[in-house]
C-alpha cells in the first residue's frame, strides 16, 4: 500500500510576501486615512467647539448687558429709547447689529415692564471648514426685567389741583416743607425737626432727605415744544384755609384790587383769583410755621428740571435743563401784588407766580424719555443753604407737548408730598400704578401721618377699576400705630378689615406716625397698561366731616428693581 504523502507547508522566505500581502497593506493604509480624517475631525470639533463656547460666552454677556439697558426704560418706551438704547449696548459689547453676520433682535417680554434681547451671529470656521462645515450660527437670549419707582398720584399730564376754569381738581396739593418745619406736621422728607413723639425723630428728623421730592415727566412722543410749569411755586403765608387776613397776609384787599392792577404783569380777575374764602378753588393753603427757638423765617423753594439720562432709576444724576428759585414770602399781599420790580432773589414780580401758573421751563426740542421736575428747600441755585424756613408750601404742577397734555405724563416718582383739602366727607385718590409684570409680588405702601381730621375714619386701598380682581384686594396687612421707631421694624403686621380697609383712623393714634401696608398681587392679575389711566390703585378717605391733611406716601414693589429672568 502506498504511504499517504503530507501536503507541503507553506514556506515564508525572507523578505518575500505571501499571496495576497500587497492587498492587506492597501487595507492598512485605508484604515490610517480614515484615522486620520476622524482625528481630524475631532481635532477641528475640539478646536472650533472652544472658539463657539468662548463666542457664546461673550453673546451671552453682550445680550445681558443689552437687555438690562434697555429694561430700565420700560414700559412705557419699550418701542423706542429702550430698543435703541439695547441695540446700543450691544454694539458697544462688540454685537452691531447688521454687520458681520450679526443680528440683534429685541422685542417686549412676556410682560409689559420684560425687554428680550436676542443676539444671533454666523462664524467661520477654523478647522471644521476641512469637513464640509465651514459655518455655524450661535444664538443668545437674554431677558431683564424692570420694576421702577411706582408712579404716584396722577394717570395724567397735571399733578395736583388745577384750579383755572374748566381744569381737573382731585382736591389735592402737592406739598414741601421748609426744613425748619416740625415732622409731625406731615412732611417726613423735607422737615428736619422734631416737636413731640414722631417716628424716626430724635432731635433731627432721621427720614430728611435734602434731595426732597422727583416727579417724573414721560415724554412718549417727538412733538415739541415740551412745557412745565408750577401753579403758586413760591411760598406764600394765606393759612391752610385761606381767610380774609390770615396772619397779615390780607387776602381781603388783594380780592378788592382792580383788575389789570399792575402795569408789569395784569392780572384781569384779582376778585376770583385772590378770594379769601376757605372753598376757593385758588386757596392752596401754604402756611407758615415756627420751630423751637421761634424762628421767623419762611421757606425757600428751589425747582430743577432735569433731562433724560442712561440711569432712569435714578433722577439725582441727571442732567439739569432748567432751574428757578422762589424766595418766601409773609407780609402784605397787597403790597406784594402791586410792586413792580422782583423780590429779592425772585425770577420776575410777585403777581407774575402768586396763584399763577408759571413756566419753570421750556424745551424746544425734548426727546423721547422721562424728564424729572425736583422740588427741596435746602440749597439755593448757587449751592449755598436756603434760609432755615418753616412753614408749607403748596403747589401743583402740569407739562403741555405741542400745546396739549396728550403724548406726556407726569407723576410722583415712588413717594410724594400732598396735602389733601377734600370738603367731601368720603374722596378718592389716585394712588399708585401697578402694572401687570408686578403679578406674583408685593405692593408695599407707607403712609406718614394720615388721619388729621375731626373726626376718626376709615382709609381703604382700591384696586384698579380696570383690573382683574373684583372691588377689593385680599390679604392685605398692616403696621398699626405707634410706627418703626417704637421697636423692630415696622413691628408686627396685622390683617386690614375686609377689602384692604384701616379703620379708626384719627389724630390722637396716627398723628407723626408711620404705618406700612402690603398689598399681595396675586399670579393672574392683569390690568389694561395701554391705557394712561389703567392698572391705578386708589386710596379712599371716608370720613365723617372734611378732609385736610397732610401727609407723606411712598410706593415700591418688592424685589429686584432690574434683573435678568432668563
Amino acid at each position: 500500500m502506498t504511504p499517504a504523502i503530507a501536503a507541503p507547508r507553506s514556506v515564508r522566505w525572507p523578505g518575500r510576501c505571501p499571496a495576497g500581502g500587497e492587498t492587506e497593506r492597501g487595507v492598512v493604509l485605508v484604515w490610517v486615512a480614515l484615522l486620520l480624517t476622524v482625528l481630524l475631525g475631532f481635532t477641528a470639533w475640539a478646536v472650533d467647539y472652544g472658539h463657539w463656547l468662548r463666542e457664546r460666552t461673550r453673546m451671552q454677556k453682550a445680550a445681558d448687558a443689552a437687555a438690562l439697558a434697555g429694561a430700565v426704560f420700560m414700559p412705557e418706551n419699550s418701542g423706542g429709547i429702550a430698543f435703541t438704547t439695547a441695540r446700543q449696548v450691544a454694539a458697544r459689547n462688540g454685537y452691531p447689529d447688521g454687520v458681520g453676520g450679526i443680528s440683534v433682535a429685541v422685542s417686549v417680554g412676556a410682560y409689559p415692564n420684560q425687554l428680550r434681547v436676542r443676539i444671533t451671529r454666523t462664524v467661520q470656521n477654523r478647522f471644521a471648514q476641512v469637513v464640509g462645515f465651514a459655518t455655524t450660527t450661535l444664538r443668545r437670549t437674554a431677558v431683564a426685567e424692570y420694576q421702577r419707582a411706582v408712579s404716584m398720584g396722577s394717570p395724567s399730564s397735571r399733578y395736583g389741583n388745577d384750579p383755572e376754569p374748566g381744569g381737573p381738581y382731585p382736591d389735592f396739593w402737592g406739598n414741601v416743607f421748609g426744613p425748619a418745619s416740625s415732622k409731625q406736621k406731615g412732611d417726613a422728607i423735607q422737615s428736619r425737626l422734631c416737636i413731640g413723639t414722631v417716628d424716626n425723630c430724635a432731635g433731627t428728623n432721621t427720614d430728611y432727605d435734602p434731595n426732597g421730592y422727583f416727579y417724573a415727566v414721560e415724554v412718549q412722543s417727538m412733538a415739541s415744544p415740551l412745557r412745565v410749569q408750577a401753579f403758586d411755586p413760591a411760598f406764600a403765608h394765606v393759612g391752610d384755609n385761606c381767610g380774609p387776613n390770615n396772619g397779615g397776609s390780607n387776602l381781603a384787599g388783594a380780592a378788592a384790587l382792580p383788575p389789570n392792577f399792575n402795569p408789569v404783569f395784569p392780572v384781569p380777575d384779582p376778585a376770583v383769583r385772590y378770594d379769601p374764602a376757605a372753598t376757593s378753588r385758588y386757596c392752596t393753603g401754604d402756611q407758615f410755621f415756627t420751630d423751637q427757638a421761634g424762628n421767623t423765617q419762611v421757606p425757600w423753594t428751589t425747582w430743577r428740571v432735569l433731562g433724560p439720562d442712561d440711569t432712569p432709576g435714578d433722577p439725582s444724576d441727571n442732567p439739569q435743563v432748567c432751574a428757578v428759585e422762589f424766595p418766601g414770602y409773609r407780609g402784605d399781599l397787597v403790597a406784594a401784588l402791586t410792586a413792580t420790580t422782583p423780590q429779592a432773589g425772585a425770577p420776575g414780580v410777585f403777581a407774575a407766580y402768586f396763584r399763577q401758573w408759571y413756566t419753570l421751563c421750556t424745551i424746544p426740542t425734548p426727546q423721547v424719555g422721562t424728564y424729572f421736575v425736583q422740588v427741596q428747600t435746602a440749597t439755593r441755585l448757587n449751592g449755598s443753604p436756603a434760609p432755615f424756613g418753616g412753614g408749607a408750601n403748596r403747589w401743583a404742577l402740569r407739562a403741555t407737548l405741542a400745546g396739549s397734555g396728550s403724548g406726556v405724563r407726569l407723576y410722583g416718582w415712588g413717594r410724594m408730598g400732598i396735602y389733601a383739602n377734600s370738603p367731601a366727607a368720603n374722596t378718592s385718590f389716585h394712588l399708585a400704578r401697578v402694572l401687570p409684570g408686578s403679578r406674583g409680588r408685593t405692593l408695599v405702601l407707607t403712609f406718614f401721618d394720615v388721619g388729621d381730621a375731626a373726626q376718626a375714619g376709615t382709609i381703604t386701598v382700591l384696586p384698579p377699576p380696570d383690573a382683574n380682581l373684583g372691588p377689593a384686594f385680599a390679604g392685605c396687612t398692616y403696621t398699626p400705630p405707634p410706627g418703626p421707631s417704637s421697636g423692630p421694624p415696622w413691628g408686627a403686621f396685622t390683617p386690614t378689615a375686609p377689602g384692604c380697609a384701616i379703620t379708626n383712623v384719627h389724630s390722637s393714634t396716627y398723628n407723626g406716625q408711620w404705618i406700612q401696608v402690603r398689598i399681595p398681587i396675586p399670579d393672574t392679575y392683569t390690568c389694561d397698561h395701554a391705557d394712561p389711566f389703567g392698572c391705578w390703585t386708589r386710596i379712599r378717605f371716608a370720613y365723617p366731616a372734611a378732609v385736610q391733611d397732610t401727609t407723606t406716601w411712598t410706593a415700591q414693589m418688592t424685589g429686584d428693581p432690574v434683573r435678568i429672568i432668563e
